[in-house]
């Protein structure tokens, strides 16, 4: 008798680089049916094996949301929330991705919609909140508190019992010592960088030590 392989199906939101490596991940688990982007000149194209079908309205307006699961690897953290969200709403189902190599404490609470990359590791008693990503080789330390929306960038390090508030964007190998209580909403820390005291919403920071380079504009 011929076994038919039964996976469940999902679409990928962004046919960019990011979008083309988690195809490579999400595909021995799903069926991945099609990338959808709003880069129009994208549109039709084939990419690695996966054809790009539309824009984000179109697979909102054309997918079966009784059968098709929803991934959005955006690193943008304000469009990827909202993104999913809409995704949500219309009834799709937003799973998380958490890749079989991570180590992950079972004490750890974890939202819905997180994606976490190989070789990461999350210590005891964390959470990690809805919708954030954290990619390759990203260390967490125990009692941190990760709000919704963030991004943490390949080899980061993040100390202990740290909070950590909503949309911030952690840099490439940048390091939160233990001893920082507070990262606030929507900041971001660049690469390398190294911070040793709290950081306000919205701030811009670098280097070793981390200092406020500028703050972001808006409300």
């Amino acid at each position: 008798m011929e076994i038919i392989d039964m996976k469940p199906k999902c679409i990928i939101i962004g046919a960019g680089t990011y979008g083309q490596v988690y195809k490579e991940y999400l595909q021995s688990e799903y069926e991945v049916k099609a990338f959808y982007d709003d880069d129009t000149t994208l549109h039709g194209k084939i990419i690695e094996d996966v054809k790009v079908k539309g824009s984000i309205k179109d697979a909102i307006e054309n997918e079966n949301s009784s059968d098709t699961s929803v991934f959005v690897p955006i690193g943008n953290n304000p469009i990827r929330v909202k993104i999913l969200q809409e995704f949500e709403y219309r009834g799709f189902e937003i799973p998380s991705f958490i890749h079989e190599s991570t180590i992950i404490h079972s004490s750890t609470k974890i939202g819905k919609a997180v994606y976490i990359l190989p070789g990461s590791k999350v210590m005891p008693l964390s959470v990690i909140g809805d919708y954030t990503m954290v990619s390759m080789g990203v260390n967490i330390a125990h009692h941190t508190i990760i709000e919704s929306g963030c991004f943490f960038s390949q080899g980061s390090n993040i100390g202990a019992s740290i909070l950590i508030k909503n949309l911030a964007y952690i840099g490439i190998s940048a390091t939160l010592m233990t001893g920082v209580k507070l990262i606030g909403s929507d900041s971001l820390i660049g690469a390398g960088a190294v911070v040793v005291k709290d950081i306000p919403d919205k701030a811009i920071v670098a280097g070793v030590p981390a200092k406020i380079i500028r703050y972001k504009k808006g409300d």
